[in-house]
């Protein structure tokens, strides 16, 4: 007789189609915060005290999260990205990347960190197979880096995490958010770093989510401009793996790319392929509007898994066809959530 493996989630929902939404968009991409606590208190994502954090018990269990994972992939949904707060600050996250990895149907699994909890486990997430790990750095230099996160710590321990990850095989991607009088004069910087060490930069606009709408931007053409007038024209490729809407550019030369996430000039909304699991366990359908299906009930409750996929079809069916940025003011618009719990 075979001993069945405890920690391989490998029972299959009942087969089913896809999930498409009411406009077409196939959704494929769950982007699933494990915890709404960070040890940064970034300038656009939390109050400088910090916010109030869930319970632990309130959190979804580790288990419960890997029922709806394996739920999800028999709908279709096969990427996940990692989230939190820092996902690290959970024990045991880790582990549950390991579990999530084997459920069926789980093809990409990645990973978004500030870095600096990561050096123990990067040689572990590239055994477990984690593909790539999206690193938040706002500046190379020590005090503007300090000024957006809050925090005491600099960039400098964060570089050699991202060498070894590299190393190790897992795609390094640099997360940027461009910030008026706090890292605008820092971009080119960071371009070069990003290019000469052959990793994928995204500078990611700026929402007027939460504490986002507090902020002041930089323009995305604004950055290229800078970028333009210190490496040449930027060349457009869509040869950059990703789960995400990030327009890619490479200067000749270099093996690493610039990408530009710009959700607010440049509405990429038609090709929106993600859902977001809150770490209070809200399935959110869209960043800027509070439409989903609270999920934690229905797995805590004992609903089958019938009653879940019926929860998730309808949740992706009431999907929104695009955010209102720049039509609705930011206290308007039905947000209950701070993106340390959504997860970005």
């Amino acid at each position: 007789m075979t001993t069945p493996d405890p920690d391989r989630d490998n029972e299959s929902p009942p087969a089913e189609t896809g999930l498409i939404d009411a406009y077409g968009r196939t959704i494929n991409y769950l982007r699933l915060s494990l915890t709404d606590r960070c040890n940064f208190r970034c300038v656009y994502c939390m109050p400088p005290e910090g916010a109030p954090y869930m319970p632990h018990k309130e959190l979804p269990t580790y288990e419960e999260l890997l029922r709806l994972c394996r739920i999800m992939s028999g709908l279709g949904i096969y990427r996940f990205k990692i989230t939190g707060g820092e996902p690290l600050c959970r024990k045991g996250a880790v582990a549950f990347i390991r579990r999530l990895k084997r459920v069926p149907g789980v093809d990409r699994v990645t990973l978004t960190s500030n870095g600096t909890l990561l050096a123990p486990y990067v040689e572990e997430l590239a055994d477990i197979g984690v593909s790539g790990i999206n690193f938040s750095l706002n500046s190379l230099d020590p005090e503007h880096y300090a000024a957006v996160s809050r925090t005491r710590a600099g960039p400098g321990p964060i570089l050699p995490v991202m060498a070894a990850a590299a190393k190790a095989g897992i795609t390094v991607k640099i997360n940027v958010v461009p910030l008026r009088n706090y890292n605008d004069g820092d971009l080119p910087d960071l371009t070069r770093f990003a290019l000469e060490n052959g990793y994928h930069l995204r500078f990611i606009e700026l929402m007027p989510v939460g504490l986002g709408s507090t902020c002041t931007g930089v323009p995305p053409h604004e950055i290229c401009a800078a970028i333009e007038r210190d490496f040449g024209p930027l060349s457009a490729v869509d040869d950059v793996a990703g789960n995400g809407p990030a327009d890619y550019f490479r200067v000749p030369g270099y093996a690493g790319s610039v990408g530009f996430i710009s959700a607010v000039s440049n509405m990429f909304c038609p090709r929106c392929n993600r859902m977001r699991l809150t770490s209070g366990g809200f399935l959110k359908s869209c960043l800027h509007r509070d439409v989903g299906v609270e999920l934690k009930p229905l797995l805590r409750g004992g609903a089958s898994d019938a009653a879940i996929i019926a929860a998730l079809r309808k949740a992706v069916g009431e999907k929104p066809q695009a955010h209102t940025f720049g039509d609705i003011a930011p206290e308007k618009s039905g947000q209950r959530f701070l993106m340390h719990g959504i997860g970005g």
